[in-house]
């Protein structure tokens, strides 16, 4: 050690001179923006003991449902569970929606209200299944090619946690339904009720998916699933609204024989279109025949000499 590298007395040390940063940089020195933001990751999903604790888990910890999907972990468990929670809250939803004819008195033989119960707790799980077989290789494939190129098991796991949050919406509004048909006497109100609540659980499916998707995705692929979950979108609606037209019917119209499946008239839309118009002549018909008094008295629709058959019977439900 030179005498120069020896401080003498009273002299204080040079204070480190900062490096100079130009406009646009950070403390490291980097162009601020030039590298991607670290994803925010988290632990994966474990799932408690209990199906209703399962299903809890599903709502409140989404973030740890999507790290284990990206991750591929435990992929086999995780689609089990969400298969029995997909099943469980669609049937229980089916279940009300078939008892709409026991709940509102209808004239259809007691037998057949409650084999009406059954069919459809079953047809309503079914739909859901059959909906993600048939769009699941489609939209594999699309994901593949120009979508964020996740696996097929990841996929699958996908779909199937956006038919359990469907599920379980449905589920959800299942005591809504029930107090409706029981003070309803009006079966075109209670099957547009059901598309409503429909609706609103395939949005919340979609919107969970999207979710998902736009996390698990390589950030080099996610410019591409904005027009491409529009197109998933439309898929599932198209496919979804006419399978449930080819099981119908779901509730059953207390005017029709009873029967397990419908032929194959008319379609989905023109249905709607049909119980859309009668809840609206429901509500006018008082005010054109004269008030509510006088269609208190007046016969049913038979009687009244209207002639049902002039309806499409591809309309009805």
């Amino acid at each position: 050690m030179t005498d120069e590298d020896v401080p003498t007395e009273g002299s204080k040390p040079e204070p480190d001179v900062p490096t100079a940063r130009t406009p646009g940089q950070n403390k490291s020195g980097k162009k601020a923006g030039s590298e991607e933001a670290e994803p925010v990751t988290c632990d994966v999903a474990d799932f408690p003991e209990g199906f209703w604790n399962k299903t809890d888990y599903l709502l409140h910890h989404p973030m740890e449902t999507v790290e284990s999907i990206r991750q591929a972990s435990d992929l086999e468990q995780i689609c089990r569970i969400f298969f029995a929670i997909s099943l469980v809250m669609s049937a229980i939803y089916g279940a009300v929606m078939g008892a709409t004819n026991l709940l509102q008195g209808s004239d259809m033989a007691i037998q057949y209200k409650f084999a009406m119960i059954f069919i459809t707790a079953v047809k309503v799980p079914l739909l859901f299944l059959l909906t993600m077989v048939i769009v699941l290789p489609a939209i594999y494939v699309s994901n593949a090619f120009v979508g964020p190129g996740v696996s097929f098991r990841q996929m699958l796991t996908l779909l199937l946690a956006t038919f359990a949050i469907t599920g379980t919406v449905l589920a959800s509004g299942a005591t809504i339904a029930f107090f409706f048909a029981l003070t309803s006497r009006s079966y075109h109100f209670i099957k547009l009720l059901h598309v409503f609540f429909f609706m609103c659980a395939g949005v919340a499916g979609l919107a969970y998916l999207l979710k998902c998707i736009t996390t698990v995705a390589p950030s080099n692929g996610r410019t591409a699933i904005n027009w491409l979950f529009f197109a998933w979108l439309l898929l599932y609606m198209f496919v979804g609204t006419q399978l449930a037209w080819v099981l119908r019917p779901f509730v059953g119209s207390p005017e029709r024989e009873f029967q397990v499946f419908r032929p194959r008239k008319g379609n989905f839309y023109e249905s709607v279109y049909h119980s859309l118009s009668e809840v609206i002549e429901e509500r006018t018909r008082p005010r054109q025949k004269g008030g509510p008094e006088q269609n208190q008295d007046a016969p049913d629709s038979e009687e009244n000499g209207s002639d049902d058959d002039a309806i499409p019977r591809g309309a009805e439900e």
